[in-house]
């Protein structure tokens, strides 16, 4: 199975059960292994600018894949304008809260792995624009998904204390992991690194993937929402 992202710069996605799929739309030899050693040898820098091509929707109003489209499990992930689906996370903390308690204050709902080097990536640069997000009344919720996809890594909070630094204390950065369902109503086709603007009355205005490749883009994205 090759090493690199699939035609048409498609990203490789893991499977809610860990399983390595070539693209949205087929599915590759089961390798988990073969996909995480690949992840992790690929670099940060790498992963970033592989994930950042492929997953962006709606950017000058046009659709790309990736939104409103089938997994091979069936699942259908969340689309553009659509009401943002309900579901549960548990915060760091241990407090349970739901995706309809967000509703109020525009949300930024970002889906990792915490073994992913472009999460990875992406926590750290967030971090030195979170300041901006406050700003802009734009609360950030970063969920581990489910089960951490199937492959081992670091729990959300160490995770976060590493690569967030002192912003992982900032109260507009939440940390938390997804539940089963929830993982699987955002992130059906098991992305590694997916994010979701939602505007204050819980409607998805923009879905992209890895903030260390795409913060300008996010970034305006979210200053429309005020």
């Amino acid at each position: 199975m090759s090493r690199h992202p699939g035609p048409g710069g498609r990203p490789t996605a893991v499977g809610r059960l860990g399983r390595a799929e070539r693209s949205p739309q087929a599915l590759a030899p089961r390798r988990p292994r073969a996909r995480l050693l690949w992840w992790i040898g690929a670099g940060a820098a790498a992963v970033v600018a592989a994930v950042a091509v492929v997953i962006a929707v709606t950017v000058g109003g046009r659709s790309t894949p990736g939104a409103g489209t089938s997994s091979p499990a069936g699942g259908v992930a969340p689309a553009v304008g659509a009401r943002a689906p309900g579901g549960t996370f548990t915060t760091v903390s241990g407090t349970a809260r739901t995706i309809s308690s967000l509703r109020g204050r525009p949300a930024m709902v970002w889906f990792v792995a915490s073994w992913c080097p472009s999460c990875q990536a992406g926590t750290q640069a967030l971090a030195s624009k979170i300041t901006a997000f406050a700003r802009m009344g734009v609360r950030v919720v970063e969920l581990e998904d489910y089960a951490d996809l199937g492959q081992p890594g670091p729990g959300i909070a160490a995770f976060g204390h590493r690569f967030a630094g002192a912003a992982y204390h900032n109260p507009d950065w939440t940390f938390g992991v997804a539940s089963q369902a929830l993982t699987s109503a955002y992130d059906p086709q098991g992305f590694l690194d997916i994010y979701y603007l939602l505007d204050s009355a819980g409607r998805v205005t923009y879905i992209n993937a890895a903030p260390g490749s795409t913060m300008s883009q996010l970034l305006a994205r979210a200053a429309r929402l005020r």
